[in-house]
Protein backbone atom coordinates (compact mmCIF):
# COMPACT_ATOMS: atom_id res chain seq x y z
CA UNK A 1 0.00 0.00 0.00
CA UNK A 2 1.17 3.76 -1.25
CA UNK A 3 0.30 4.89 2.02
CA UNK A 4 2.22 2.10 4.31
CA UNK A 5 5.57 2.96 1.89
CA UNK A 6 5.00 7.15 2.32
CA UNK A 7 5.13 6.84 6.25
CA UNK A 8 8.15 4.77 6.22
CA UNK A 9 9.71 7.25 4.01
CA UNK A 10 8.26 10.26 6.28
CA UNK A 11 9.29 8.45 9.48
CA UNK A 12 12.71 8.31 7.85
CA UNK A 13 12.71 12.01 6.57
CA UNK A 14 11.84 13.34 10.51
CA UNK A 15 14.52 11.05 12.05
CA UNK A 16 17.34 12.41 9.27
CA UNK A 17 15.93 16.25 10.25
CA UNK A 18 15.72 15.84 13.58
CA UNK A 19 19.38 14.79 13.27
CA UNK A 20 20.17 17.44 11.22
CA UNK A 21 18.64 19.54 13.61
CA UNK A 22 20.67 18.67 16.70
CA UNK A 23 23.62 18.94 14.85
CA UNK A 24 23.55 22.18 13.94
CA UNK A 25 21.78 25.04 15.82
CA UNK A 26 20.41 27.06 13.09
CA UNK A 27 18.74 30.56 14.22
CA UNK A 28 15.06 30.86 14.25
CA UNK A 29 13.63 32.36 11.35
CA UNK A 30 11.22 35.67 11.90
CA UNK A 31 7.77 35.10 11.19
CA UNK A 32 6.68 36.22 8.17
CA UNK A 33 2.67 36.83 9.02
CA UNK A 34 -0.05 34.98 6.49
CA UNK A 35 1.61 36.32 3.63
CA UNK A 36 4.09 34.18 3.23
CA UNK A 37 4.18 30.30 3.40
CA UNK A 38 7.36 29.77 6.28
CA UNK A 39 8.78 28.60 8.52
CA UNK A 40 11.63 27.21 10.86
CA UNK A 41 13.70 24.69 12.80
CA UNK A 42 13.02 21.36 10.57
CA UNK A 43 10.64 21.23 8.07
CA UNK A 44 8.69 18.74 8.81
CA UNK A 45 6.10 20.97 10.77
CA UNK A 46 6.27 23.84 8.89
CA UNK A 47 2.81 24.13 7.26
CA UNK A 48 0.38 23.64 10.11
CA UNK A 49 -0.54 27.04 11.01
CA UNK A 50 -0.70 28.35 7.25
CA UNK A 51 -3.44 30.68 5.70
CA UNK A 52 -6.29 29.11 3.19
CA UNK A 53 -6.08 28.45 -0.21
CA UNK A 54 -9.25 27.98 -2.52
CA UNK A 55 -11.32 28.97 -5.57
CA UNK A 56 -12.29 31.75 -3.48
CA UNK A 57 -8.85 32.68 -1.13
CA UNK A 58 -5.83 33.53 -2.01
CA UNK A 59 -6.59 31.77 -6.07
CA UNK A 60 -4.00 33.09 -7.76
CA UNK A 61 -0.50 32.88 -6.07
CA UNK A 62 2.81 31.16 -5.59
CA UNK A 63 1.59 29.94 -2.66
CA UNK A 64 -1.19 27.71 -5.12
CA UNK A 65 1.65 26.88 -7.05
CA UNK A 66 3.58 24.99 -3.80
CA UNK A 67 0.15 23.46 -3.20
CA UNK A 68 0.01 22.20 -6.82
CA UNK A 69 3.35 20.42 -6.76
CA UNK A 70 2.64 18.39 -3.98
CA UNK A 71 -0.51 18.38 -5.53
CA UNK A 72 2.05 16.79 -8.58
CA UNK A 73 3.93 14.74 -6.17
CA UNK A 74 1.68 12.89 -4.90
CA UNK A 75 -0.06 11.89 -8.10
CA UNK A 76 -3.45 13.34 -7.41
CA UNK A 77 -6.22 13.15 -9.84
CA UNK A 78 -9.04 15.27 -10.84
CA UNK A 79 -12.56 14.99 -12.25
CA UNK A 80 -13.21 16.15 -15.35
CA UNK A 81 -17.40 16.98 -16.17
CA UNK A 82 -17.82 13.49 -17.91
CA UNK A 83 -16.19 12.29 -14.10
CA UNK A 84 -12.64 10.73 -15.85
CA UNK A 85 -10.24 11.10 -13.93
CA UNK A 86 -6.83 12.57 -14.66
CA UNK A 87 -3.44 12.56 -12.85
CA UNK A 88 -2.40 16.22 -11.60
CA UNK A 89 0.74 17.29 -14.11
CA UNK A 90 3.35 19.40 -14.12
CA UNK A 91 1.59 21.57 -17.05
CA UNK A 92 -1.40 21.91 -14.36
CA UNK A 93 1.03 23.97 -11.92
CA UNK A 94 -0.03 27.18 -12.76
CA UNK A 95 -1.01 29.22 -9.03
CA UNK A 96 -4.49 29.36 -10.10
CA UNK A 97 -6.80 27.65 -7.94
CA UNK A 98 -9.40 26.57 -10.31
CA UNK A 99 -11.78 23.40 -10.57
CA UNK A 100 -9.17 21.21 -11.32
CA UNK A 101 -6.75 21.96 -8.58
CA UNK A 102 -10.03 22.13 -6.05
CA UNK A 103 -10.78 18.29 -7.92
CA UNK A 104 -6.93 17.15 -7.29
CA UNK A 105 -7.51 18.55 -3.26
CA UNK A 106 -10.62 17.05 -2.62
CA UNK A 107 -8.63 13.50 -4.47
CA UNK A 108 -5.91 14.22 -2.10
CA UNK A 109 -7.71 14.93 1.23
CA UNK A 110 -9.34 11.43 0.82
CA UNK A 111 -6.81 9.61 0.14
CA UNK A 112 -4.60 11.03 3.53
CA UNK A 113 -8.13 10.06 5.25
CA UNK A 114 -8.66 13.92 5.96
CA UNK A 115 -12.01 14.70 8.18
CA UNK A 116 -12.35 17.44 5.78
CA UNK A 117 -12.42 16.85 2.07
CA UNK A 118 -13.97 19.90 0.92
CA UNK A 119 -11.37 20.97 -1.67
CA UNK A 120 -10.16 23.94 0.48
CA UNK A 121 -6.63 23.66 1.66
CA UNK A 122 -6.64 25.15 5.31
CA UNK A 123 -4.90 24.14 8.77
CA UNK A 124 -5.96 20.32 8.27
CA UNK A 125 -4.51 19.87 4.87
CA UNK A 126 -0.97 22.06 5.36
CA UNK A 127 -0.45 19.96 8.24
CA UNK A 128 -0.93 16.64 6.83
CA UNK A 129 1.21 17.68 4.09
CA UNK A 130 4.31 19.05 5.84
CA UNK A 131 4.80 15.40 7.47
CA UNK A 132 6.17 14.66 4.32
CA UNK A 133 8.70 17.55 4.39
CA UNK A 134 12.10 16.89 4.77
CA UNK A 135 15.19 19.73 5.20
CA UNK A 136 15.83 22.42 5.53
CA UNK A 137 19.46 21.25 3.89
CA UNK A 138 22.23 23.83 3.95
CA UNK A 139 21.57 25.03 0.53
CA UNK A 140 17.95 26.13 1.88
CA UNK A 141 16.58 22.93 -0.30
CA UNK A 142 13.57 21.54 1.47
CA UNK A 143 11.70 18.08 -0.57
CA UNK A 144 8.52 16.62 -0.45
CA UNK A 145 8.58 13.35 -0.87
CA UNK A 146 5.15 12.22 -2.90
CA UNK A 147 3.78 8.60 -3.10
CA UNK A 148 4.76 9.18 -7.25
CA UNK A 149 7.12 12.12 -6.94
CA UNK A 150 9.50 14.19 -4.95
CA UNK A 151 9.52 18.05 -5.87
CA UNK A 152 11.96 20.65 -4.16
CA UNK A 153 11.35 24.15 -2.40
CA UNK A 154 13.81 26.64 -1.15
CA UNK A 155 13.29 27.87 2.24
CA UNK A 156 15.36 30.77 3.36
CA UNK A 157 15.35 33.25 6.10
CA UNK A 158 11.96 31.27 7.21
CA UNK A 159 10.35 32.27 3.67
CA UNK A 160 9.32 29.21 1.17
CA UNK A 161 10.12 29.71 -2.67
CA UNK A 162 8.61 27.71 -5.54
CA UNK A 163 10.24 27.37 -8.71
CA UNK A 164 8.68 28.91 -11.49
CA UNK A 165 10.10 28.58 -14.48
CA UNK A 166 14.05 28.61 -13.92
CA UNK A 167 13.52 31.05 -11.16
CA UNK A 168 12.86 30.32 -7.18
CA UNK A 169 9.91 32.69 -6.60
CA UNK A 170 8.32 33.80 -2.84
CA UNK A 171 5.46 31.39 -2.46
CA UNK A 172 3.33 34.07 -0.94
CA UNK A 173 -0.49 34.54 -0.94
CA UNK A 174 -0.03 37.71 -2.65
CA UNK A 175 0.10 37.59 -7.13
CA UNK A 176 2.13 39.87 -7.12
CA UNK A 177 5.03 38.74 -4.79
Amino acid sequence: MQLKARLLLAAAAVTASAGLALGAAAPLATASGPHVVDGSGAAYNDWGDEGTLSVNSHSRSNATRLWQSVLYADGAKWKDSGGTLHTFTPWDIDGIFGWKTRSATKYWQAQEELEDIDGIVGQETFGQADGFLDGPYADGLVTYTGTVNQVTFKRLDGKYYVRVGAKWKLAAYDWRS
